[in-house]
């Protein structure tokens, strides 16, 4: 079924809503979405009205949308198009994704966190905040920002070769976080981290036009265990932005030997 000629379906009508409540350009949402400017142009002005349902389920991840919404707008577009958008790509439906990272992290033994799409850091477990030495300022802050640990003033002793980790990870965030840069929180986010002088020197020269490679050594300092190499190991949900599980691995036998005897690593 179509629409008249000149007519916007309600489904065109939709994506454009839902975009302008995202605070998203046309332009921002075809980059999010890997779509072209022009796509997204037509689709909201009902000149391309039978998008794939693959295009359909992309822009409802970008656009974030709750359960309701997002049942809508595929039904909306199953009245258009006759297509149907995969209803088993609900994934708020079955578990919230900050849930399901939450459990991944419980249930490893290595020190592990969560991760959002602009990088607070959540669902701590034990061994991480052990290693990191994290357990009052998490009963006191609750949320901490990765970045506002690592710039932290008072936490910079504890990280060797700080300067090459602090590029590392502010060129890997604002890669990460490119397409994002229109959102309240992001805008708010990076006000606060300007506050420390060396993020604002370090940002406005490190190189993030290429993607990071998915894991790199550091060396932290730790007030009982000693100094430990360690390596990230980053699990990405599939075709979710929201959240990702960073884990800890030894980098070294040293550190190995450490994991096993505070029971991070089975023997």
């Amino acid at each position: 079924m179509h629409e008249d000629a000149g007519e916007v379906s309600p489904f065109a009508q939709l994506v454009a809503q839902f975009r302008l409540q995202r605070g998203m350009s046309q332009g921002q949402l075809a980059q999010a979405t890997r779509l072209s400017r022009t796509y997204v142009y037509h689709l909201e002005t009902g000149q391309r009205g039978n998008p794939s349902p693959q295009v359909v389920q992309n822009i409802a991840r970008v656009l974030e949308l709750s359960t309701e919404d997002r049942v809508y707008f595929f039904e909306t577009y199953s009245r258009l198009t006759g297509q149907f958008a995969d209803a088993d790509q609900l994934e708020s439906t079955l578990l919230d994704m900050g849930d399901l990272a939450s459990l991944l992290v419980h249930n490893t033994s290595y020190p592990a966190h969560s991760l959002d799409k602009v990088w607070r850091l959540h669902s701590w477990n034990s061994a991480a905040i052990t290693l990191f030495e994290m357990r009052d300022e998490l009963n006191r802050e609750g949320q901490i920002h990765l970045l506002g640990l690592v710039f932290d003033p008072e936490r910079r002793h504890a990280f060797h070769g700080w300067e090459n980790l602090a590029r590392r990870l502010v060129s890997d965030f604002l890669y990460n976080t490119r397409t994002l840069t229109h959102l309240p929180e992001y805008k708010s986010l990076v006000r606060s981290l300007r506050e420390y002088p060396e993020y604002r020197r370090i940002a406005a020269t490190v190189y993030t036009r290429n993607k990071p490679a998915p894991s790199f050594v550091f060396q932290i300092q730790h007030s009982e265990l000693g100094r430990l190499t360690l390596r990230t190991a980053t699990t990405v949900f599939t075709n979710l932005s929201n959240y990702s599980m960073v884990s800890y691995v030894p980098g070294d036998q040293q550190t190995l030997e450490i994991y096993r005897a505070q029971g991070w690593q089975p023997m």
